[in-house]
């Protein structure tokens, strides 16, 4: 943060309130030469400031100064305010054990609120009556206050479900114009962000190296910051907790920023903010705030990339409430969904199978400009009688193969692309299982606790009754992903796994 700041010299201001503790671990065991103010001494444009901060008038001089170059365009400034903790960290933390006496009773006279009085009185500013009154007055407010709040009835039980998503709906476009033959799906995408930046003047795309002349790492914003200038398509510091966290506070502010992380295994040092910030601001804000964003990241394997370029993220995230998923298996469904995040009034995370981006197998027409798919409707790729495969993303493409291999007749095997994994259309896969009876659910990620349990949870909970046969699932070993291709072929899922399941599932 305090990087990206100075970098670009935006108006931001840095409070560091150092009262030497955290919880019970000084400073002198955290910190480099036990000074913050020191170790941000290597930053251009950050000017810096060390206050006392029990000293109301020092400590209005450095803000009043920091907030004046900000809003003059100089940059950022970080204070650091030396405080003191009058009370313990918490009701169960009793910080008698591990602090002197003498340094408490030393805190206890730097008071600030004493100091400010008496600072005020000996200037003749306030007078000691005034400041009685003052307290008085406060006191019976919070008096006042608190038993308003003791008053107040609990809350409809039915309200803890309110606004963990937005009520407006997103009307979907499935125009039928084409406007190429065929497109790959990185291309799709490409042509898709480039629309809705046409489309709204308010929206942003970054990430690290999306800019032109790179145009990211797989090319997907090839010559958007040509088209759309550097303001509204840049490269960001190589920082994924930076990236997500601007976007917070673009987003909550009227912008529409599209991030990229550039690969799903990195996505993990931004987790703070995905979970805590993005996919809670419009529940705990009671609706006042909400953080409609993009979140665009490659994923997957096949592509020989180990375990570090490789990773399956949608396990981790399914269950995570206040955030879309989307993981689109081919070009037409790439560009009508992701046009769809990008006018949608909640975060949406956008997965890309990286594997699929430039294969033909999965290329298609490019729908028009007005091509909006809805979150929640799956595909039927191909419709069949006596056994439903549920998946998505890369698999979709192998269970097409292991289908051909394994069936022994024609409209044998129903493939449902879910398309997205929240919201879920789990009334398409029991209205397949009507018809079949069998269910099997192929995905990239680690079998164990992965989006597969959960649907075949549901569907076990749900459509039990249609059964003739036990859920099976196919799905990446309980392993990272290895460094050999041989080895890589093993972990992940392949056609050959999918047709033994067919087999297995046909024999009920």
């Amino acid at each position: 943060a305090l990087n990206w700041s100075s970098k670009d010299k935006l108006p931001v201001l840095f409070h560091v309130e150092d009262n030497k503790y955290a919880i019970s671990v000084h400073i002198s065991e955290q910190i480099s030469g036990n000074s913050v103010y020191k170790i941000t001494s290597g930053y251009k444009n950050l000017k810096r400031f060390e206050v006392d901060g029990t000293d109301f008038f020092e400590t209005h001089s450095a803000f009043e100064k920091a907030a004046g170059r900000a809003r003059e365009g100089k940059g950022p400034s970080v204070i650091v305010s030396h405080v003191v903790r009058l009370l313990a960290h918490s009701s169960s933390d009793d910080q008698r054990k591990y602090r002197l006496e003498k340094d408490l009773n030393e805190d206890m006279g730097k008071d600030p609120i004493k100091k400010f009085k008496n600072a005020c009185i000996g200037s003749g500013i306030v007078e000691l009556k005034e400041f009685r009154e003052i307290d008085e007055e406060t006191k019976k407010q919070i008096d006042k206050d608190a038993a308003w709040a003791l008053d107040q009835p609990h809350p409809d039980k039915e309200t803890a479900f309110d606004f963990v998503y937005s009520e407006q709906s997103l009307k979907s476009n499935l125009t039928e114009k084409t406007v190429s033959d065929r497109i790959v799906m990185v291309d799709a995408i490409n042509h898709a962000l480039n629309e809705e930046m046409n489309q709204n003047e308010k929206m942003v795309i970054y990430g690290q190296d999306v800019a032109d002349p790179k145009g990211g790492v797989f090319t997907a914003t090839k010559g958007l910051s040509d088209t759309h200038g550097k303001d509204r398509v840049f490269n960001a510091p190589l920082a994924e907790s930076s990236i997500i966290g601007t976007a917070v506070g673009m987003a909550v502010t009227g912008w529409k920023p599209v991030v990229e992380i550039q690969f799903g295994d990195y996505i993990w040092t931004a987790m703070m903010q995905i979970r805590n910030e993005v996919a809670t601001m419009r529940y705990r804000s009671n609706n006042n705030w909400h953080c409609p964003m993009v979140i665009r990241v490659p994923v997957g394997g096949y592509i020989h990339g180990s375990l570090f370029h490789s990773q399956s993220i949608d396990g981790y995230f399914i269950h995570l409430p206040g955030i879309y998923i989307a993981y689109p298996s081919t070009a037409a469904d790439a560009k009508g969904l992701l046009k769809s995040a990008c006018r949608m009034d909640d975060p949406v995370l956008f997965m890309e199978h990286k594997g699929l981006y430039r294969q033909g197998y999965c290329s298609t027409a490019e729908p028009d400009e007005n091509y909006l798919l809805p979150f929640g409707k799956a595909r039927i790729v191909q419709k069949g009688s006596e056994l439903t495969i549920v998946t998505w993303g890369a698999m979709v493409h192998k269970s097409i193969d292991a289908a051909k291999e394994a069936a022994s007749k024609p409209g044998a095997i129903e493939i449902i692309d879910l398309r997205t994994l929240n919201p879920l259309d789990m009334e398409t896969v029991g209205t397949s299982l009507e018809k079949t009876g069998r269910a099997l659910i192929v995905y990239e990620d680690n079998i164990t606790n992965g989006p597969g349990a959960e649907i075949a949870a549901i569907i076990s909970q749900d459509y039990f009754e249609l059964l003739d046969g036990p859920i099976k699932r196919v799905a990446a070993k309980d392993v990272p992903i290895p460094f050999n291709w041989y080895l890589e072929e093993k972990v992940l899922p392949q056609t050959s796994d999918i047709v033994s399941a067919i087999t297995e599932l046909m024999e009920y």
